[in-house]
């Protein structure tokens, strides 16, 4: 009796087995990522190549409330038809997610919805976890740094919110998730030894008319190179997304070495071009600012009420960018304080917003969203935006317009209620799980504007602030955020600029830069040197060179340094033209730097060094290739090994060093060719291969 038990009891085990994995749907990304949902939609199972995988703790979606660590599972119903798995689930907090499960080439892709199913406005972590024990595995710091994930040190702990890409590997392959440049959102990502996830921050409020009380979603998950990790993630990434990501010519050659702007700051009929470097310049790029600044004003740092506020700017005569000390009753004033008080952000409290104050005037944190109060035809500060791109063309062969303090004034959240019907990416949270608009967000509303208007024919547009902030000085904190990156903003301009001085960086001091902007256009300026009043040595401009060349950015220095003895403002203690081994220096970077910035940045070099003590970049596909090395603390003497194979290169391709002409030793290798030259103090080889 007991024995018959024992074999009734195995098949009974047996069968159940067959029944689960009868109910499973296998989705792939049709290339080494297999994803095993059950029928209640929980992700039970990841297979990765061949490789045995430990799991981690339950996989699939669940919901966290604001300041609350417990994750809560959703589960419900699975249903395929055509290819694709459909997810109906449902959680004890009271919402509800329907999600498309679609197996992609190179890729799974997940879309859906998060809807609400309470009548109050309410904040929610949305979460997707993939059940993969990471312990052991390396992840994604940088481009340039690769930790192991321990017990002690989870990855993503720290840093978790600057790029939407979390990505984890063993020596064979990794996996990676990804948020894309459509579906911008406020974001965590994670890894651990209970998985690899991505958590979306949403705010969900009836008053959003093109969501009501929901949140779209989108995210990606894919198989990556257990050789190059992160770099694989992200060219992938890149090349998914070519709209957001691609380069041109045309923007690549303008935004150079030269700070040629032309300030137009409001529009008038003349411009000065004085302060242009090349006098003979025909094409101009238009210098303004997405700020909001009432000035003339007495006291203004006294200013508190909204009474106050608004009867300040009913009066102001001058308004940053829209107009200056204009005629109290004319047009473009009237108009301009009317867009101002539509489009200010609000406190939690409902009291207006002010970034900063002064005895002359305030700086308004505002709303830049191009559909804001489009129904209702009120003048709001995005009409004037977009509109300057058409009025600089009736004033001059305008090619570009350069956006200061972007990042500065994209970093504010707005609690303004009648501001939430008119958007097109999901609302958030702040630390205290109060819902709101992160104008990060509007102001991507406005960038991609004009990123449709690049397509037409219609001006590029560079921003400056394409980095990482902190939060420090930010009253309301967007949710569980430490600090803050302008990941999906720099998807949407053409270029990214930041005023910076090149103080002793470490190998990856740029890569968060490199991110942000893809291939496109990245300028650096070599520390502002008039201003600052730091002298123009050689030595600084040969380290301002070296490390902008190494990234592929861009190096301008401020417009005296340019200026020829003929220039109305040529001061000789500055100029160039009076110091032969800088210009000469010049004269060497500048061809080799535009040719790389033409071929565009790359992120997976397909080529390693011998020394940790310097990095690699590569720029370029095809028949002509750059590298470029570059450390700090470079040996003497590097080994380089290019893989021909991954490289595409046939037969005995050349290889040269195009800045300091410097010898190269080329000898065959296992995986192509091996390269050996010399090293030099603040200098970057760029090495050419045809």
């Amino acid at each position: 009796m007991k024995k018959r038990t024992v074999i009734l009891n195995f098949i009974w085990i047996l069968l159940s087995s067959v029944a689960v994995q009868a109910q499973t749907v296998n989705i792939s990304d049709n290339a080494s990522l297999h994803l095993s949902f059950e029928k209640n939609g929980m992700l039970s199972n990841v297979t990765l190549g061949n490789e045995k995988i430990q799991k981690g703790l339950s996989g699939g979606f669940f919901l966290r409330e604001p300041n609350n660590t417990k994750k809560v599972e959703m589960l419900g119903k699975t249903s395929s038809k055509n290819g694709k798995l459909y997810l109906n689930l449902q959680s004890a907090l009271q919402a509800n997610v329907s999600a498309t499960v679609t197996e992609g080439n190179g890729f799974i892709e997940v879309t859906g919805v998060l809807e609400n199913l309470t009548d109050k406005d309410r904040g929610l972590w949305l979460g997707f976890n993939l059940p993969v024990n990471t312990t052991g595995w390396k992840w994604g710091k940088s481009l340039s740094v690769s930790p192991i994930i321990t017990n002690d040190k989870p990855a993503y702990s720290e840093s978790k919110n600057l790029v939407p890409i979390p990505a984890v590997w063993t020596e064979n392959v990794g996996i990676a998730m990804a948020i894309p440049p459509t579906n911008p959102c406020v974001f965590e990502v994670g890894a651990d030894a209970d998985g690899i996830r991505i958590q979306m921050a949403f705010g969900l409020s009836k008053d959003t008319k093109k969501f009501p009380s929901k949140a779209p979603f989108c995210f990606r998950i894919y198989t990556i190179s257990g050789t190059w990790g992160f770099r694989d993630a992200l060219a992938k990434y890149y090349n998914w997304y070519p709209d957001y990501y691609q380069i041109d010519k045309k923007v690549m050659t303008s935004l150079g070495h030269h700070h040629d702007w032309i300030n137009m700051n409001f529009v008038n009929e003349t411009f000065k071009t004085t302060r242009q470097i090349n006098p003979e310049l025909k094409e101009y790029l238009a210098y303004t600012k997405t700020s909001a600044r009432i000035q003339d004003i007495k006291n203004a740092n006294k200013l508190e009420t909204n009474e106050q506020l608004i009867n300040a700017i009913e009066n102001a005569t001058t308004i940053q960018h829209y107009e200056k000390k204009g005629d109290s009753k004319s047009p473009l004033i009237i108009e301009g304080r009317a867009a101002l008080i539509n489009s200010i952000a609000y406190n939690p409290d409902g009291s207006i917003g002010t970034f900063k104050e002064s005895e002359g005037g305030i700086d308004f944190p505002h709303n830049c969203d191009p559909d804001l109060f489009a129904d209702k035809k009120m003048p709001v500060y995005a009409n004037m935006y977009l509109r300057k791109a058409t009025d600089l063309r009736k004033l001059g062969n305008f090619i570009g317009i350069h956006w200061d303090r972007l990042g500065g004034w994209s970093n504010f959240l707005n609690y303004r209620k009648d501001h939430f019907a008119y958007l097109d990416h999901p609302l958030t949270f702040d630390q205290e799980g109060r819902v709101c608009i992160h104008t990060q967000f509007t102001n991507y509303e406005l960038f991609d504007a004009y990123r449709e208007k690049l397509k037409t024919g219609g001006l590029f547009h560079e921003a400056a602030g394409m980095k990482e902030y902190s939060w420090k000085k930010i009253t309301n904190k967007p949710a569980g955020q430490n600090n803050g990156g302008q990941f999906f903003l720099a998807s949407v301009v053409a270029g990214g600029w930041q005023e910076g001085s090149f103080k002793e960086i470490e190998l990856g001091g740029f890569d968060f830069e490199r991110m942000v902007v893809g291939r496109k256009s990245y300028r650096i300026s070599s520390g502002n040197i008039p201003q600052h009043k730091e002298s123009p040595t050689l030595e600084v401009i040969k380290n301002a060179l070296a490390k902008t060349t190494a990234y592929g950015f861009a190096c301008p220095v401020q417009v005296l340094y340019f200026y020829p003895p003929s220039h109305p403002n040529y001061d000789k203690d500055y100029s160039w033209y009076t110091k032969p081994e800088h210009k000469a220096l010049w004269d060497r970077y500048e061809p080799a730097n535009l040719a790389i910035r033409l071929a565009g940045w790359e992120p997976v070099t397909y080529a390693t060094s011998n020394s940790k003590e310097v990095q690699l970049q590569r720029f370029g596909r095809g028949e002509t290739i750059y590298l470029t090395v570059w450390g700090p603390n470079a040996p003497e003497t590097v080994e380089v090994e290019v893989e021909a194979t991954e490289l595409g290169l046939k037969g005995k391709p050349t290889f040269s060093e195009i800045v300091s002409n410097t010898p190269i030793t080329i000898n065959k290798s296992p995986k192509g060719w091996k390269l050996t030259f010399s090293m030099e103090k603040n200098m970057t080889r760029v090495i050419k291969i045809n």
